[in-house]
């Protein structure tokens, strides 16, 4: 057993030989039929199952002593999740039909009910805080209010005094500073994410950028303009910077390639080919978190484990997921039933739209 963020992890009491190398099935390596352009809540679901801290908290029934009845969707999500969890690790199939799961969710959310194509960071946004609020029954100690940051006001505010699995391994807060040029006044306030969204640069002639430069463009800071100062008492220009208050042990990452398209008419995106090239290990998030989460000893760089990949235009796309097996130590690229091995040297494309980073130690599904 292993604690992290509080909560106990219960370890299998088997485990397979790490050399052992299944070309068609295998703990993990099923594949998930596409049901009709579902292939973007495919892809989703292969990152999540190749969380170990959730698959384990799955696979072990964890989960059930936790579940919340008296949301609105009554813990009906983390149930389904859960049960599919548990087939793609059980060893037993090539490929399974998630039909169960997109029924449930089609319930829920009227867009994800039907054949169309869906975007997958707006599917992992509304399932991380379905399974959030489906597991949000873990007590918080309790804290005298006055003795509390703003950084965990805000947090305990967020919660509501209820934490979940969820919200431990993969919910994080953002810090945004505006700082008065005049004066210098400071005000500050603070968000909650499950991922974070990063714009890629315009007019990249060169169509390549490393990742830490999106980074930049997100944390580095802006001027702005007409900000009512409260020391001023008048509208002055400020300094508006983002910094991370609290770090996640699992971080997402969206890369926005889709944007509105200024000279068509009516609702048109186009999107960014532009290639990321991300770091596979030691992502070091250090020069963009704030003071307060520095002084925090949990671990500041991450190791990627999971893709989910876009190909093709907006109106017309497939996506598939690109995940590093915690059980076989290798790389494996999931595209709908098809499972097959990746060679490390192909996770880098520019099809990457979200990227599964973790801190946390591994061990054997």
């Amino acid at each position: 057993m292993i604690v992290v963020a509080g909560v106990k992890f219960q370890l299998p009491t088997t485990q397979l030989n790490i050399s052992f190398y299944p070309t068609k099935r295998g703990r993990g390596l099923t594949g998930l039929k596409n049901l009709g352009n579902t292939c973007y809540m495919n892809s989703v679901l292969q990152c999540l199952s190749n969380t170990p801290q959730l698959t384990e908290y799955c696979i072990t029934n964890q989960y059930k002593n936790y579940i919340n009845r008296s949301n609105k969707t009554k813990g009906h999500i983390v149930e389904e999740v859960a049960a599919l969890i548990k087939v793609l690790w059980n060893g037993n199939y090539k490929c399974v039909a998630s039909k169960d799961l997109r029924y449930v969710i089609g319930q829920y959310q009227q867009i994800f009910r039907g054949i169309e194509q869906q975007d997958s960071h707006e599917f992992l946004t509304i399932l991380m805080d379905w399974l959030h609020s489906d597991l949000q029954t873990l007590d918080v100690p309790e804290k005298s209010h006055d003795n509390l940051s703003a950084s965990d006001k805000a947090w305990s505010e967020f919660t509501k005094s209820k934490e979940s699995v969820i919200s431990r391994l993969f919910y994080g807060q953002i810090k945004s500073t505006v700082k008065c040029i005049e004066c210098n006044k400071e005000s500050a306030t603070y968000e909650s994410f499950s991922n974070l969204s990063f714009e890629l640069p315009t007019n990249n002639n060169d169509n390549f950028c490393p990742l830490e430069q999106c980074m930049a463009m997100y944390f580095n800071g802006e001027v702005i303009t007409g900000w009512n100062c409260p020391n001023c008492k008048q509208q002055r220009r400020a300094i508006k910077k983002l910094d991370i208050s609290k770090l996640p042990p699992v971080l997402v990452i969206h890369l926005k390639r889709f944007y509105a398209d200024p000279d068509a008419l009516g609702n048109s995106y186009k999107k960014k080919q532009i290639f990321v090239k991300f770091p596979l290990e030691n992502l070091d998030m250090r020069p963009h978190i704030a003071k307060s989460e520095l002084r925090i000893s949990s671990p500041k760089t991450y190791q990627l484990y999971g893709v989910s990949n876009h190909y093709g235009s907006m109106e017309s796309g497939h996506y598939t997921a690109f995940c590093k097996s915690n059980t076989y130590g290798k790389w494996f690229k999931f595209d709908d039933q098809v499972v097959s091995a990746l060679d490390a040297s192909s996770v880098n494309s520019s099809a990457a739209y979200i990227l599964f980073y973790s801190w946390l130690p591994t061990f054997k599904n």
